[in-house]
């Protein structure tokens, strides 16, 4: 015997009963418009989810610094300094606000076997000893130009004698770059600029009475 069709009701059956209050209807909307929009925004959201950052320290080229279970933990610090001299009758004045390179310490767990522990360990020491610059990322918020320069972990009965945890301490570094003066409004203070090729030559009489005496080898192209 097929099963009869049920018929879905445009809004859902409120009886107008004694404290149930009247609730409105908005144009438009029904139960399967409501069903549809609640799919479409859970929908979203996982996708969100799944194209979020994941937690880690990353190189630039996108590999992790070490294969980790998860990232524990995240405590970041960015500090300024503010510069002050004293004046007269005890004041102070205070200019040029700067701003300091931030701190991280980040706790990554490994329990895996003893060779992949091994693996992660040397992992971490070979970045501590390292100077290459790793990206912290998180859901939130992207820290770049981080460098590792110190680590310590713990292992105890209560944690787990196969996990690993490990604290890194994390600085990060400020690439800069000289400054180059070509146009100066005064000439002296330009930049010296190489034209060509630079040949050392021996020093006169008068340099040597003047600096004193220069040793000065000949060798393979000319004089060193």
């Amino acid at each position: 015997m097929p099963l009869p069709n049920l018929i879905v009701p445009d809004f859902p059956n409120v009886p107008p009963l004694p404290g149930v209050p009247q609730l409105p209807r908005a144009p438009g909307e029904s139960l399967a418009s409501f069903a549809i929009s609640t799919v479409l925004a859970d929908a979203v959201g996982l996708l969100q989810e799944l194209l979020a950052p994941i937690w880690g320290i990353y190189d630039d080229q996108g590999a992790p610094i070490a294969v980790t279970d998860t990232v524990l933990t995240l405590e970041y610090r960015g500090d300024s300094r503010i510069s002050s001299y004293p004046q007269e009758e005890g004041a102070f004045a205070s200019f040029n606000k700067v701003q300091m390179p931030y701190d991280a310490r980040i706790q990554l767990v490994s329990s895996k076997s003893s060779i992949e522990r091994a693996a992660f360990l040397a992992a971490i020491e070979a970045a501590k000893q390292s100077t290459m610059l790793f990206s912290i990322v998180t859901p939130d918020a992207t820290y770049e130009n981080a460098n590792v320069v110190g680590y310590n972990y713990r292992r105890t009965a209560r944690n787990g004698v196969t996990m690993l945890v490990v604290e890194l301490y994390i600085e990060e570094v400020r690439e800069t770059g000289t400054a180059q003066f070509a146009n100066t409004q005064n000439p002296s203070s330009q930049d010296a600029a190489n034209l060509g090729q630079v040949q050392g030559q021996p020093p006169t009489a008068g340099e040597s009475a003047l600096f004193g005496p220069v040793s000065v080898t000949t060798g393979v192209g000319g004089v060193l």
